[in-house]
């Protein structure tokens, strides 16, 4: 019988709803729709909502983005211009395109592959180096899907149960970006090698369910190491006895995460590997998916066609980036048409409340990490793919939303996605940016990272969640309607090695002042988030080898 850790549960409640659950959810809107229209307010009046402005020397009205060296505008919108004068763009009057312009296919926009790895490995490289090993050994299991490990003891040698299920596809999708990166840097043929196999391992978890374009969270073999004891009673479980894939099992429920780490994934992949075999794998599943989820209205069902119980709306932000991402690998129009539809500028105030971010900084801290997710694609193929007018307006959405709220926060990969695709400028000499990237890498624990037992040093607590803390306190059916659980948080992000440690330090907290995990050095997570940080930063230049 496979006994769970106390603290752990291999079906974790599905995350209750910060507002980037509950825009789709209609419990929620009574309560969340006056703060929303409060902080669109504030956004519009500060210029955040877009970013941009206009230095008209006539002042007239104009919804440009960017400002217009135009002597007179009389534009009633940003598209269909009769100036007789060009704007400032640098790619000359962007203003003549359609609203829906989206460049013809292909295009691309990577990094030109000039790295130095002649030098020998620093002592960042070296742990990039164990990571990666000791991932390789532990925590690739079976099929080659990621889990994390209780090993019998602190010796680390025997496994006694696998644990992460829930969330292997979404994990597996970050960890073939890292070995993306690391294979466009290095040329490492392991690296090339691991890539492939992930990608075979996600091709798995697509069609295990017998189901057309229905994604498992987990596939497995029916293994007593991994198989939960309570399969047969359990609805999201599934013994798979017959065809191509007798002997396994696979774990449903599965929510749009998921998909939004394995379309990440995929598309890093097939940009930064040179597999042709592999690159028709990663085609063939996309457009599967991507026809599934658009037959079914953007709704993810199970293979009894209903709608899955943990989130299962695909929102209009993930809608544009997924068909974003299928067009960029195929070329197929309906898919650039879906593109089309969601860049029009009627459906910039939706893109803008799906992409509110604020209240993650107090609960339901993953959703900062699927929005960098997010944003990190939607603008390095939004640079080649979208109008320059399109580009600015979902850069200021970037920057005015999704940065604001985590900036400097001990988060390298919440750092990267600013530095390699935000408004990031290097200051010479006295750079925090670059200065905390290599600080939390270093800080970032040896391999292997494990269940520490972590309390966070006093500091000064951040007013506002004092107020939410004691609000929700005051008012508990509150706080059972909307699934939240509000502490009292630090005013300034923990470093590294005070925050919680957690199977994915980039979706925590690095507020929390409390760790709920007592210490276990025999509970082992998998490392992928230091090293999908660490080949990103590489990847775009700001760390070398020899770092």
């Amino acid at each position: 019988m496979k006994q769970l850790p106390p603290w752990k549960d291999f079906r974790p409640t599905p995350r209750p709803g910060a507002l980037e659950g509950a825009i789709m959810n209609r419990r929620n809107w009574v309560l969340l729709l006056p703060a929303t229209m409060l902080l669109l307010a504030c956004a519009i009046a500060c210029g955040g909502s877009g970013g941009g402005g206009d230095d008209d020397s006539n002042n007239a009205a104009d919804d440009d983005l960017s400002a217009d060296d135009d002597a007179v505008d009389d534009d009633s919108s940003d598209n269909g211009d009769d100036d007789s004068v060009a704007d400032d763009d640098s790619v000359g009057d962007d203003d003549t395109l359609p609203d829906d312009y989206v460049a013809p296919w292909p295009q691309n926009n990577i990094e030109s592959p000039d790295y130095d790895e002649s030098t020998a490995p620093g002592p960042l490289r070296q742990k990039g180096q164990a990571y990666d090993e000791w991932y390789l050994s532990h925590h690739q299991p079976f099929y080659g899907s990621t889990l994390e490990i209780l090993f019998t003891d602190d010796t680390r040698t025997q496994v006694a149960n696998y644990f992460g299920t829930w969330d292997s596809c979404f994990w597996t999708g970050m960890y073939l970006a890292s070995q993306a990166f690391r294979y466009y840097v290095t040329g490492d043929p392991q690296a090339k090698a691991n890539a492939k196999k992930t990608v075979e391992a996600l091709d798995g978890h697509l069609h295990v369910t017998g189901k057309f374009g229905y994604l498992a969270r987990y596939r497995g073999p029916q293994d007593p190491l991994v198989l939960p004891s309570d399969c047969a009673d359990f609805e999201g479980c599934h013994l798979v006895n017959e065809g191509p894939y007798a002997g396994d099992f696979w774990i449903g429920e599965t929510s749009r995460d998921q998909y939004h780490g394995f379309m990440m994934g995929m598309c890093l992949a097939y940009d930064l590997v040179d597999d042709e075999d592999m690159r028709q794998m990663i085609r063939d599943d996309v457009t599967e998916i991507l026809d599934y989820v658009i037959s079914n209205h953007w709704v993810i069902v199970d293979w009894g066609a209903e709608p899955t119980s943990t989130p299962n709306v695909v929102l209009p932000n993930m809608q544009l980036l997924w068909s974003l991402i299928g067009y960029h690998l195929t070329g197929e129009e309906r898919y650039k048409t879906v593109v089309a539809q969601w860049l029009r500028n009627k459906n910039r105030p939706i893109m803008a409340a799906a992409g509110i971010s604020v209240f993650n900084r107090y609960w339901a801290y993953y959703g900062n990490n699927l929005a960098q997710e997010l944003f990190y694609n939607l603008l390095r193929l939004g640079k080649v793919y979208f109008s320059e007018d399109d580009y600015r307006f979902f850069k200021g959405l970037y920057e005015n939303q999704a940065n604001r709220w985590v900036a400097l926060s001990h988060n390298p990969f919440f750092a990267l996605v600013h530095m390699s695709q935000g408004n990031y400028t290097p200051a010479p000499g006295s750079d925090e940016y670059q200065a905390q990237l290599e600080q939390d890498l270093a800080d970032f624990i040896d391999p292997p990272s494990y269940q520490r037992g972590v309390t966070p040093p006093v500091v000064e607590l951040d007013p506002v969640s004092v107020w939410l803390a004691d609000f929700f306190d005051q008012h508990p059916f509150l706080r059972q309607l909307l699934g939240v659980n509000i502490q009292p948080q630090a005013k300034e992000a923990y470093r590294i090695m005070d925050q919680c440690p957690t199977h994915l330090f980039w979706e925590n907290s690095p507020f929390l002042t409390s760790c709920p995990n007592p210490e276990n050095a025999a509970y082992v997570y998998p490392g992928f988030d230091f090293l999908f940080a660490y080949w990103m930063a590489n990847y775009h230049k700001f760390i070398a080898k020899n770092m």
